[in-house]
C-alpha cells in the first residue's frame, strides 16, 4: 500500500463551496475511498480492510448479535450518519466503521443519510493514519456528542484499549469508560449486556 492510501486526504478550501452540504452530497469519492464530512472539509479515507474487518467481525458475532435493541440492526455498510452541528457548528456527516440503526429508518429507499436519532452506537477502529487518529479519539467524540448518539465505541488497536463513550450531553459525553483489551465494558440499555474485549486481541 502506497503512502497516499495509508493518509487521509482531505479536499481543501479551493474545492469548497458556498453550500458545504449539497457539495458533499454530489460528491463522488474515487473507487476505494470513502468520503466523510469533517471539520468543513470533505476527508477521504480507504475503505477499511483486514484488522478492521476481523475486530468488527467479533464485536458483532460475540456481543451485538445478543444484545442488539429491539428494532435495530447492526451493519458494516458505509452509512453516513448526519451531525446537523458538528464541532465548529457546521453541519457533518460520519461514516462509522459499523453503526447499530433502527431497521426501519435502513428500510427507506435511497437512504443513505441516517438522522443520529435513528442511532443507538456508532463503533470506530482506529487506523494509523495522523488524520484517522484524531478524528476518531478527539473529533468524533465531539460530534456525536452534539448529535445525541447514545453511544460510541472506539476500539483502539494501536493502544491496545477500548473505550465506551455514554450519556452526550451539549458536545461532550459525560461518561467515558477507558479498559485495555481483555478487560470488560458494561454497557448500559438498550444492549444491557457486559462485552468482554479479549475478543479483540490478535
Amino acid at each position: 500500500m502506497t503512502l497516499a492510501l495509508e493518509r487521509a486526504a482531505a479536499v481543501t478550501d479551493e474545492h469548497r463551496t458556498d453550500d458545504m452540504e449539497a457539495f458533499f452530497d454530489s460528491f463522488d469519492p474515487p473507487e476505494g475511498y470513502r468520503a466523510e464530512l469533517i471539520g468543513g472539509a470533505i476527508v477521504m479515507s480507504p475503505t477499511s480492510v483486514g484488522l478492521h474487518h476481523v475486530l468488527l467481525h467479533r464485536l458483532t458475532k460475540e456481543f451485538l448479535e445478543a444484545h442488539l435493541p429491539q428494532g435495530a440492526l447492526s451493519t458494516a455498510f458505509p452509512l453516513t450518519v448526519w451531525i446537523p452541528e458538528g464541532v465548529d457548528g457546521d453541519a457533518e456527516g460520519y461514516i462509522p466503521d459499523l453503526v447499530v440503526a433502527d431497521e426501519g429508518a435502513m428500510l427507506e429507499p435511497g437512504r443513505w443519510k441516517f438522522d443520529p436519532d435513528a442511532v443507538h452506537l456508532a463503533v470506530e477502529v482506529v487506523s494509523k493514519g495522523s488524520q484517522s487518529q484524531r478524528d476518531d479519539r478527539i473529533h468524533k467524540p465531539i460530534g456525536y456528542a452534539a448529535a445525541g448518539v447514545p453511544l460510541y465505541l472506539l476500539i483502539d488497536p494501536l493502544r491496545r484499549e477500548v473505550t465506551l463513550f455514554a450519556k452526550p450531553e451539549d458536545k461532550a459525553y459525560l461518561r467515558k469508560t477507558s479498559v485495555a483489551f481483555g478487560d470488560k465494558i458494561p454497557f448500559p440499555e438498550p444492549f444491557d449486556g457486559v462485552l468482554d474485549t479479549s475478543i479483540f486481541i490478535t
